[in-house]
């Protein structure tokens, strides 16, 4: 009797470490050892990915589209860029130490990031567009969205996929692994104008701010106990198991961009490299400068509008600047006061500004062919005029008179000027720095 009662209660002491072999969504400390704490992990409530939770993706705030099908076919890059899951993922984003779930020591072997488009709506991940491969129809009629996971290099679709995470990925005590939001993946997001006509619904209107807030694709954890019908291929529209509060990451443009349709202006051809002339520092700080000209050419629709002012849905206006595209240059001219009141840099700065080997100093302007200074766009934010850094496009350019088709070239004609920066010394070095010709509906 004492044998079976012995075996009865063995069994009744296994029932719970077999139950702790399950992951756990994590939002609060209490569920982080002491260990983990003291190594700079964090804990907190999240709500999921419900519907009107993503983050930015980090496009574009105006996505331009041309109402010509001519001088915009289908399968034209619309906008694209990394949406790093911290920020994207979630309205409040995830810092990157933040712990998100919580698994076994024995489930390492059964972790996966999980990921699909939202295909159980027409217009936010079900119907694949025929002309672009791995994009699907958006809210926005004849506008495709691709996402791709950065890890797996793999194009989000209406099935589910899975990636294995890996031990460099997540964190682990003598008890249980920690998974951080630092373990999912980073989005590239593509924005292209599409042909297709698989889905023909949406909106269409010449200037719609995207409020629908249905995500574009979504990723998760699976593991033992969380999320388990998420399996591959298994078509997520049919298979949801788990939404929204246990599916940490939503990806979509709710309230993030605006589309302006209308006639518009492409940018023909611009110098990839501008060689500035090698200039003594001495010549520098006596006001001499290093020039190098170079043009840029626009294809632009004939009855494009010339403007810096707010688009409308009745008004179209298109605008052009040149865009310091590197976070360390805007960084440096933040740092020496080189900003408009508007938010416009007067000086294009080295992205390595104040290291070893680098002139400073000094810094590039850019005049138009007048010899007027021009400011320089620290972003893509749009409205912001001549202060910001945008240029009405005939403002800086002049027509070619070659209309073919109801398309035009204008040129503008610049000047890339080395400079001692008012003020400042310059001293010796190298001077390496890249600016963005971009064109846009304001």
């Amino acid at each position: 009797m004492n044998k079976i009662l012995n075996f009865i209660l063995t069994s009744i002491l296994l029932l719970p470490l077999t139950a702790q072999a399950a992951c756990t969504k994590v939002t609060s400390t209490t569920s982080l050892s002491a260990e983990m704490i003291a190594a700079g992990y964090t804990a907190a409530s999240w709500a999921g990915a419900c519907r009107s939770c993503n983050g930015p993706l980090g496009l574009p705030p105006v996505i331009s589209v041309s109402s010509s099908d001519s001088f915009m076919p289908g399968g034209t890059l619309l906008a694209s860029s990394v949406a790093n899951f911290t920020t994207a993922a979630t309205t409040n984003g995830f810092s990157a130490n933040q712990i998100l779930f919580r698994c076994a020591l024995a489930d390492a072997d059964s972790l996966y990031e999980v990921y699909a488009t939202q295909s159980y709506s027409a217009h936010a991940g079900a119907n694949e567009t025929s002309d672009i491969s791995g994009a699907y129809h958006t809210y926005v009629r004849g506008v495709a969205i691709r996402l791709t996971n950065m890890k797996s290099g793999n194009y989000f679709t209406g099935y589910w996929q899975s990636r294995k995470m890996t031990a460099d990925e997540y964190l682990q005590d003598e008890t249980y692994i920690y998974i951080p939001a630092s373990a999912f993946s980073d989005v590239f997001v593509e924005l292209f104008k599409t042909a297709s006509t698989v889905y023909t619904g949406g909106n269409s209107s010449n200037y719609y701010v995207f409020t629908n807030n249905l995500g574009n694709g979504f990723s998760t954890l699976r593991g033992p106990g969380m999320n388990a019908t998420l399996v591959d291929g298994a078509w997520e529209g049919n298979t949801y198991g788990g939404w929204y509060a246990s599916w940490p990451g939503k990806f979509g443009m709710t309230n993030d961009v605006t589309f302006v349709r209308g006639a518009m202006c492409l940018i023909k051809d611009f110098p990839s490299v501008v060689l500035m002339p090698t200039i003594t520092e001495s010549e520098l700080n006596s006001g001499s400068s290093s020039q190098q000209n170079f043009s840029v050419n626009l294809s632009c629709e004939d009855n494009a509008i010339s403007s810096v002012s707010k688009s409308t849905a009745s008004s179209a206006n298109v605008a052009m600047g040149f865009m310091v595209n590197q976070s360390g240059s805007v960084a440096a001219a933040t740092n020496l006061g080189l900003v408009q009141t508007g938010g416009g840099i007067t000086y294009l700065l080295d992205n390595n500004y104040g290291a070893t080997g680098v002139a400073s100093g000094v810094g590039i302007r850019i005049y138009n062919e007048s010899g007027t200074a021009l400011n320089l766009l620290p972003s893509r934010t749009t409205n912001t005029g001549n202060v910001g850094g945008w240029y009405a496009y005939k403002d800086l350019t002049t027509s070619q008179g070659d209309s073919t088709n109801g398309i035009t070239t204008y040129t503008g004609n610049f000047t890339a000027s080395l400079e001692a920066i008012s003020g400042q010394t310059a001293t010796a070095g190298t001077v390496n720095a890249q600016l963005q010709v971009v064109v846009s509906f304001q």
